[in-house]
Formats: structure tokens, C-alpha cells, sequence
């Protein structure tokens, strides 16, 4: 039986990306290329499996169709989602790293100069260490980041991909806002945020959703743990969609009530920080001097807060333990390359007292011809929490407020009586009930308008 193939790009797409890293690869003198980042592997090839902890890699030569290299049990993964790529299986008890160099002697490719991601946090150093010493006859160098650096740059059909993931991350934040209130646990919230997610076709989660309240939102890296929130509570949600493994992540914060003066003054400094960044950014606009600007900004508090200074890390494919790509460009001081049309960052801004609060307002961007786009449509501000006593007491003070407008109204008849030097049956001093009836029609329009306002 043939395994219907889950296709989200064409062939066309993959030989534009492998003509790519070629161009690199020639460049530098590299004959083959052994990849094992997951999230190269899928980008060259469709492949993909939640099964990122068994053996596989990717062999890319400067000619001729990539070849995978893959645990036998894996073959309907493989058969679903890879495109124009050769298959090699190695049985269940075989030692991979061998495996490896037999595929490299089936196809020819046992030669010339060898690039191995080194680097990759999906080969470990012990199974590394076995691949050099296999191909100690073979001139190997180190060929970690030349994909991810050709990633930095999205095709029109990853944007389309990361726009649909923008759109999902929105409605998740949203369902989150919805299930906030005191008393609620913060578990209650990221089973809600999660929930949405999934039902938009999250693959998993490269990171799990980021749900923490009041004092836990004062901890990096924190997520819900049944945490029950109170009024005066931040809740920091962040979160996104693994859709077809691309990302776009965001972090909003949710006021519960009436907050401390603190958090609205670190939300609207996030909101500086995030607008002066964007406003910054164009292609060959250096990434050091946007950080600059904003390392400007926040210096004020910095001694004050914990902070990573991190003014923008690359997003796209993503597996876990991460969202962020490993390309090593981000909007760092120290980083001094051009941006360029194409790069897509998240701004991590998030400002922190330790264990006691934090607030996390960011965006994710693309780099446009003339500027960027932010994928987020919801609103980059503190999303307010009504609770029942700020209700009641918004109630009571528009009840107010209508009473004094109708005994104004009353005082300005009374006046307008006093002077009045004309007498007929038709005017309000005459026409007591006509007064009555005004005042009565006044206080029963405000009150409708109220109830709608509030039903």
C-alpha cells in the first residue's frame, strides 16, 4: 500500500534550498555534507518524525539526490514527507555510525572533502567522536550553520507558511486572555492555550506553552504548575504553534486587575523598546546598532531586572527543545552583519523583577524590502482583566455619573424657568409632568445603554 504523502512545499522549493547550500558548499570546498539537526534535515529534504532521539542523518553531495540515512522503523515517516531523496535503512540492532559509512561507500560518496555538523545538538559527542574516527582516511571538517545560515532567509512559501502560525498564535493568546480571572490556576490556563494549538494542527511543541502568574512570572523559563491567580496578578502567557514545524511565537501579559505601578511602567517601556526596534529595522541596517538602541533604552532599570540582552533571535523550523533557530544571528550588540530581506526574528522583551513579577510584550518580524512585518494583529499592550470589585465599582460610578447628569439637567430647567418671561400652556414651567416625564426618559436611556454595555 502506497502512503499518501503529506506534501506542504514542492519539489521545486527543495531544489531551490539544496541549489542553496551547494553554492555554500562549493564555495568552501566541501565534496559532501553530513547533516543532523533535525530541523536541516526537514528543510532539505520533507523529513520529519517526533522520533529526534534514535540515529538519522542527512547526506548531501554537490550533485545527485540526497540520501537518508534511517532507523528501518522510521520508513513511513520517511515515506509521507520526504521529497526527491534516496533512502537508506539500517536494521534495528546495526550500528549507525557504520550504517553511515556504508551508505557513503553505496552511493560513491566515500571521498573528496566531508563536512560534519559538529555542532549539532542532535549528534552527541560520543556518537561525533565515532564518526571522525570512521572517516579518519577522509578529509573532514567542521560544516555546523552552513544550512542554518542559508535558512536566515525565508521563501515567499515559508512566510505564507509562518503568517497561517502567526494567526494561530493569536487566537491561542486570545483563548488564554479568555480563561484568566482570580481564582483560576495557571494549569487551567495553558490547557486552554494548548488546546487551541493543537486544534489548529500544532505538530507538537518545539516549546511548551509559557503560562506564569504573579511571582512565577518573575522567573525566566517558567511555566504553569497550578498556580492560582489573584487580582493585582501579571500573567505572562508565550507560546506558538509547530505548524509543519515552522514557528512564530509571542509573548503578551495579562493584568488582573488593578496592578502595581511597576508593571504598567515596564509594559510601556516594552512597548518603547519593541517600537524603536521595528521602526529600525530595514535590509543593511546593522543588527549590533539596533541592539544598541535598545541597550540604550533599557538601561535605566537594567540593574534592577533580570534580562538576557537579546533584542531579537531567528524563528522558522523548529524542533524541540527550541523555537529559535541555530543560525547564530541575532540582534545582539556583538553581531555587526547587515540584515537582509527575508530574516525572520522574535523580540524577546521581557523585563523581570526576580520572583516577584514580569511582563513579556513581543513581536515577530519579517524583513521586508522596505521595512519589516509584524505577524501579530493583537494589540502590543497590557490586555486588562476585569475582576468583580473593579466591575461593581465601574458600575457605581457610571450610576453616579447618570444621577449628576439628570440633576444638571434639572438645574438647567430650573434656570431656564427663572428667566422664562413668556407664559403658555406649552412651555415647562406650565407643564410640570412634561419635566417629570424628560428626567424620567434621560435615566431610563442611560441605563439601557449600561445594561447592553455590560450584558
Amino acid at each position: 500500500m502506497t502512503i499518501p504523502q503529506e506534501i506542504v512545499f514542492a519539489a521545486e522549493e527543495f531544489a531551490v534550498r539544496r541549489n542553496n547550500v551547494r553554492k555554500q558548499m562549493s564555495a568552501t570546498g566541501i565534496d559532501t555534507l553530513i547533516l543532523h539537526s533535525a530541523p536541516n534535515i526537514y528543510y532539505l529534504s520533507g523529513h520529519h518524525t517526533l522520533n529526534i532521539w534514535d540515529y538519522q542523518c542527512l547526506i548531501l553531495p554537490l550533485q545527485g539526490l540526497p540520501v537518508m540515512v534511517l532507523w528501518q522503523f522510521e520508513r513511513g515517516r520517511f515515506e509521507a514527507s520526504a521529497v526527491s531523496t534516496e533512502l537508506y535503512l539500517y536494521e534495528t540492532h546495526a550500528d549507525p555510525i557504520f550504517e553511515t559509512i556504508k551508505a557513503l561507500r553505496q552511493f560513491n560518496l566515500l571521498s573528496g572533502i566531508i563536512a560534519i555538523e559538529y555542532e549539532s545538538r542532535y549528534l552527541t559527542p560520543h556518537l561525533r567522536d565515532l564518526l571522525r574516527h570512521a572517516l579518519d582516511s577522509i578529509m573532514t571538517v567542521n560544516g555546523s550553520r552552513i544550512v542554518d545560515q542559508v535558512r536566515n532567509i525565508k521563501s515567499e512559501a515559508e512566510l505564507e507558511v509562518m503568517r497561517r502560525a502567526a494567526r494561530i498564535t493569536d487566537d491561542a493568546v486570545t483563548v488564554g486572555y479568555s480563561a484568566i480571572r482570580p481564582g483560576v490556576s495557571d494549569s487551567d490556563v495553558a490547557a486552554d492555550v494548548a488546546a487551541e494549538l493543537i486544534r489548529n494542527d500544532s505538530l507538537g511543541f518545539s516549546v511548551y506553552p509559557i503560562i506564569s502568574a504573579g511571582y512565577r512570572a518573575g522567573i525566566p523559563h517558567n511555566s504553569n504548575c497550578g498556580y492560582r491567580i489573584s487580582e493585582g496578578d501579571a500573567v505572562f502567557i508565550e507560546c506558538s504553534p509547530s505548524l509543519h514545524w515552522y514557528h512564530a511565537p509571542l509573548m503578551r501579559t495579562a493584568a488582573v486587575g488593578q496592578v502595581s505601578k511597576e508593571i504598567e511602567q515596564f509594559a510601556s517601556l516594552e512597548q518603547e523598546i519593541v517600537a524603536a526596534v521595528l521602526d529600525a529595522v530595514q535590509p543593511g541596517a546593522l543588527a549590533s546598532d539596533i541592539a544598541k538602541t535598545a541597550e540604550t533604552m533599557i538601561a535605566p532599570v537594567r540593574n534592577r531586572i533580570l534580562f538576557h540582552e537579546v533584542y531579537g533571535y531567528p524563528v522558522g523550523i523548529g524542533f524541540p527543545p527550541t523555537w529559535g533557530e541555530e543560525s547564530g544571528f541575532g540582534i545582539v550588540v556583538n553581531n555587526h552583519r547587515p540584515l537582509e530581506a527575508g530574516m525572520v526574528f522574535h523580540i524577546p522583551m521581557t523585563l523581570r523583577m526576580n520572583g516577584q513579577f514580569g511582563v513579556g510584550l513581543s513581536q515577530t518580524y519579517a524583513v521586508t524590502e522596505s521595512g519589516c512585518e509584524v505577524l501579530s494583529k493583537l494589540p502590543l499592550e497590557l490586555h486588562r482583566v476585569a475582576v468583580w470589585n473593579q466591575v461593581l465599582n465601574d458600575r457605581n460610578s457610571f450610576l453616579q455619573s447618570a444621577v449628576n447628569t439628570c440633576l444638571a439637567v434639572s438645574a438647567a430647567i430650573s434656570d431656564i424657568k427663572a428667566t422664562a418671561k413668556v407664559r403658555c400652556r406649552f412651555t415647562i414651567q406650565k407643564d410640570k409632568a412634561v419635566e417629570s416625564r424628560m428626567l424620567t426618559a434621560m435615566f431610563t436611556l442611560i441605563m439601557r445603554l449600561e445594561t447592553a454595555r455590560w450584558s
